[in-house]
């Protein structure tokens, strides 16, 4: 193929970058769950470790449980075998050694919901339930191709989300790894607890920005369809950026309220709060106001709960199926927007 009649060769380095990561998240979250396991999830992640010049460690089960992870134990607890933990990569340029960006992924490779199990068809497709986990990887890739002048820390939270005796159960308490105790009241509100601890262990580290990725309720497919993904977060000034990214990049996103008196469905008798409320209203919001709680006020936050993770029809360019939602959305935000964004987190530097 040739183009004719250009002054100048075509740059198209960030397109391609964001092909390559977008269909990462994709083939990622089409993997059957017996192809995508906890233990090959890890391999994976080693693998590309290696050729990308990242650090990586995986803390375990045993050592979660050292650091007080109960939350994310909680729900890893009912799994088969004992693959699941945390992942932590990092990619570093010269000179850099704080976090600029901090990208946090829920990664339940499969869920079938636990002690309150899901029916057939709520279950059939939740191999996909660890798109957020592909996201934020496919992010990191992306601006390591890129070369961006960014630090970023990668977390991802990995395991399964399982019905067995050792299951937890509603009514259980338990203590994240910053010692808020939580009540579980709906085994199948996992991710939020999966997510919980993982964003403190990621904010200990004190990046300039934590960006978190999730499939995480059905309530915000209700409000917005699989058409956009909506976005939370505790910098009232980010909502008309990410916005203007989501459209710029084609990834849509639209901002919720985060208003503290949601906090009073939030309330248990037992525990400093709990997981999810019983009437599961505006449960979009709720997951977002309790993830919150676990990342310091002090640190710029976005939650993407990513109803846009996959759609039958498509989405834009993407066909059918995964779209790999989120990498071009990230990218636009850090690289279009990092003059607006460095007032906001103090990420400095012009990064287009």
């Amino acid at each position: 193929m040739r183009l004719l009649g250009l002054e100048a060769k075509l740059d198209l380095e960030r397109e391609l970058a964001e092909i390559e990561s977008g269909n990462l998240v994709r083939w990622l979250t089409a993997l059957p769950p017996n192809r995508l396991t906890a233990a090959s999830y890890r391999e994976l992640l080693a693998h590309l470790a290696e050729h990308n010049d990242w650090n990586m460690r995986f803390l375990d089960r045993a050592a979660l449980g050292r650091l007080g992870a109960g939350a994310f134990l909680a729900v890893a607890q009912g799994n088969a075998g004992n693959d699941a933990g945390i992942a932590h990569l990092s990619w570093r340029p010269k000179g850099r050694s704080r976090p600029d960006v901090s990208l946090v992924g829920k990664g339940i490779i499969f869920d079938t919901g636990g002690t309150n199990l899901k029916p057939f068809r709520a279950m059939l497709d939740m191999h996909q339930d660890m798109c957020g986990s592909a996201v934020a990887l496919g992010v990191l890739l992306a601006i390591t191709r890129l070369r961006l002048p960014l630090a970023v820390d990668c977390w991802l939270a990995i395991t399964e989300n399982r019905l067995s005796p050792q299951s937890y159960k509603s009514r259980d308490v338990v203590s994240a790894a910053c010692g808020t105790t939580i009540e579980v009241i709906h085994t199948d509100a996992e991710g939020r607890m999966a997510l919980a601890d993982t964003l403190v262990l990621a904010a200990r580290e004190r990046p300039a920005l934590l960006i978190d990725y999730a499939t995480l309720t059905g309530q915000c497919i209700n409000a917005l369809t699989d058409r956009y993904s909506g976005v939370f977060t505790n910098r009232r000034e980010l909502e008309p950026l990410l916005v203007t990214a989501g459209r710029r990049s084609g990834e849509r996103v639209w901002p919720f309220p985060m208003d503290e008196d949601f906090d009073e469905e939030l309330k248990s008798s037992v525990a400093d709060v709990a997981q999810c409320s019983v009437e599961n209203e505006g449960d979009h919001i709720l997951a977002a106001r309790f993830l919150r709680k676990f990342v310091p006020e002090k640190t710029p936050w976005i939650h993407v709960d990513l109803s846009s993770a996959a759609r039958k029809k498509g989405l834009g360019h993407v066909p059918a199926g995964p779209t790999g939602f989120g990498v071009r959305l990230t990218l636009a935000l850090l690289t279009d927007h990092a003059s607006e964004l460095a007032q906001v987190t103090g990420i400095a530097g012009d990064l287009r």
